[in-house]
């Protein structure tokens, strides 16, 4: 092996000698020559010599001591590369790439070919683990080096065979010596998630089985149970893997009382209405999961742990310990926005989520623009009756100026809200409004009272962002004029949502929507504008005036509402990262039926979208044109909120 380098360094004095130009007298002491000249002059050079023979020899050694430390850095210098061929697993030759030395110091290459062979060997050993959990038992690794002065090429032949199977997999007792079935629990390989005869005997595969065999007995009340040891049988005859676990499944377990740690302004009974255990029943830890998800979706607490005692008490019960870490209940927010339809504008909120220690809610909001005055207060009491229940009250008044009219409401209404499952929810409630509509194409002052009622099927899976999935929702509300018995209608919408995925990681999703809406009983002029359908909204035909698609009064541009719609959009939603990109595409049709029609006018609309994906979700930027433009509609419409269009 030849370097190009060299660390030969001559002795300090020696160099700061010939540095001088001066070469030593045998008679003389070393580090003096002769001297002419006066006394001073002498003087003076023998100042100005020394001055300059320190400096030299300072800078020497800092010179020698640098090339000691650091030379050996640059004579490490045989660099290389490394490929691994004959394993087509990639899952596994992953696995072997990341733990490699080969491959993790590869940018801190060996000094020589013989200390890259001994990184080679030592490797080996640590691959051939690597191999055996992925169930290459007959698995053999060659190396070869291909090299030149300074670099060499390492190749790694791996000889894999084919991966053992897992033929059976037993629970015994911890003496491991009869397979045996726990009383009251039994197990079945598939309830582990493994299916003998058929898949490899990973051995990742082995040991998460172990931990399922645990969460399965503290299902069946055997939550102090153990892994005594784990016995694997490899026969290389068949190429198959036995599999077994030795358990110590411990005393038989009943829930005992319940220990609270941490509340502070929070009430114990608030949590006790969330726990899904009975105090004396029979160990289940899918109820401790469920009552974890209960309390902490209240939003009360950062945190829920949930304990056990290390044995059982004289009745056989197992005591629980519960550690809260509460949030703040309290907050305060303050926002300001700017729309293309209501132009600048603030809002203000104030929300107490805790209310009397019980979780109870009350909110203050203020939404203040140009267009759009409004100020609510809403009341909330969750675990109305039945758990997963809540009532809601609330008291809003706002003022609303737009396009088709200027309105003044004032409502009161009453709810009652139900999640039945993650999928299915619903709603009833009765509520009281005041509407006064004017500079309209009718004018009018209502005093209705309604009947909401709203249920949703959702299947997608998410609420800001969904990827998949679909989403069935209908609302029905009968309305009743209390200044007038013989007024009375019925507004229904049904809405359907649906997404598609176009690739694995889901960079590439089709999402449709669909929207029917229609208003029977009394004609059209007896029924609130601000009640009828009105297109060309964020939600609907974006691109077209605000609220302005319906049938327009005669000789003029006022809408009129209609008594019947239908939406539809498309969008192609592409995302890279936390960018996004999404065409699309609005139809839709405002009619005087009360049943759409599809022979009316329709109008369409087409746009681009932009998204910025937070963590609290999309921030959604749209660019909205119309096709259908008619003499007051604009060129186009800017449209911004948090979350996805639908």
């Amino acid at each position: 092996m030849k370097f190009r380098a060299s660390c030969k360094t001559p002795a300090p004095g020696k160099i700061a000698l010939l540095s001088q130009g001066a070469t030593p007298s045998p008679r003389q002491p070393q580090g003096l020559t002769r001297q002419r000249g006066t006394i001073s002059q002498r003087l003076i050079r023998n100042l100005t010599q020394n001055h300059r023979f320190f400096r030299v020899l300072e800078f020497r050694n800092w010179l020698f001591i640098f090339r000691i430390i650091f030379c050996p850095v640059f004579l490490s210098a045989l660099s290389y590369d490394v490929q691994f061929v004959g394993l087509e697993d990639s899952l596994c030759l992953k696995a072997l790439k990341n733990s490699s030395d080969l491959t993790t110091l590869i940018d801190r290459p060996p000094a020589s070919i013989n200390g890259l062979r001994f990184r080679i060997e030592s490797d080996i050993p640590g691959l051939m683990k690597i191999l055996r959990a992925f169930a290459f038992y007959d698995a053999s690794i060659a190396y070869d080096i291909q090299s030149n002065e300074d670099y060499a090429s390492v190749t790694m032949h791996i000889q894999a065979g084919i991966p053992y199977k897992l033929s059976s997999y037993s629970i015994f007792h911890e003496e491991c010596k009869e397979s045996t079935e726990i009383k009251g629990c039994p197990i079945t390989p598939e309830q582990l998630g493994l299916e003998v005869g058929n898949q490899p005997a990973w051995s990742t595969t082995i040991v998460n089985a172990e931990l399922q065999v645990l969460t399965e007995l503290s299902r069946c009340g055997y939550p102090l149970a153990v892994i005594d040891k784990r016995k694997v049988i490899v026969d290389v005859a068949t190429k198959e893997v036995e599999a077994a676990v030795c358990v110590q499944e411990g005393p038989y377990a009943k829930f005992g009382p319940a220990l609270f740690f941490g509340l502070k302004g929070i009430q114990p009974r608030y949590i006790e209405r969330r726990i899904a255990w009975e105090e004396g029943k029979p160990y289940n830890s899918d109820l401790i999961t469920e009552t974890q998800n209960q309390i902490l979706k209240t939003d009360l607490f950062s945190s829920v742990y949930i304990s056990h005692a290390e044995k059982v008490d004289e009745m056989g019960e197992l005591p629980m310990q519960i550690r809260f870490t509460e949030s703040k209940h309290s907050q305060f927010s303050v926002g300001g926005y700017w729309a293309t339809i209501e132009g600048p504008g603030a809002t203000v909120a104030w929300t107490n989520r805790n209310l009397r220690g019980l979780g109870e809610i009350v909110s203050i909001d203020g939404d203040f623009s140009k267009k759009y005055l409004a100020g609510k207060i809403t009341y909330k009491k969750p675990d109305f009756l039945v758990l997963n229940q809540s009532y809601r009250f609330l008291a809003q008044l706002y003022r609303e100026k737009v396009y088709p009219y200027l309105a003044f409401s004032y409502r009161f209404a009453n709810y009652i809200d139900r999640k039945f499952n993650e999928k299915v929810s619903a709603s009833a409630g009765l509520k009281l409004e005041h509407i006064q509509v004017n500079q309209s194409a009718t004018d009018g002052t209502y005093f209705l009272l309604g009947l909401p009622l709203f249920a949703k099927y959702d299947r997608s899976d998410s609420i800001v962002n969904p990827t998949s999935g679909y989403t069935i929702g209908y609302s029905i509300t009968p309305y009743q004029s209390v200044a007038d018995a013989n007024v009375h209608f019925l507004k229904q919408r049904l809405t359907g949502t649906c997404y598609i995925p176009l690739s694995p990681k889901r960079m590439f999703v089709l999402a449709f929507r669909a929207q029917f809406g229609s208003i029977a009983g009394s004609e059209r002029e007896d029924v609130p504008l601000t009640k009828l359908f009105l297109g060309g909204t964020e939600d609907d035909l974006r691109g077209y005036r605000f609220m302005s698609v319906s049938p327009l009064k005669p000789g003029t541009t006022e809408p009129l509402g209609g008594r019947s719609a239908i939406f539809s959009s498309a969008e192609f939603r592409v995302r890279y990262k936390d960018i996004g990109i999404v065409p699309f595409a609005d139809f839709g049709t405002v009619t005087s039926p009360i049943f759409p029609t599809f022979d009316a006018k329709w109008f369409k609309s087409v746009g681009i979208g932009l998204r910025y994906f937070a963590f609290f979700g999309p921030v959604r930027i749209d660019v909205g044109f119309p096709l259908n433009k008619r003499s007051f509609d604009p060129n186009f419409q800017v449209y911004a909120s948090v979350g996805q269009t639908f």
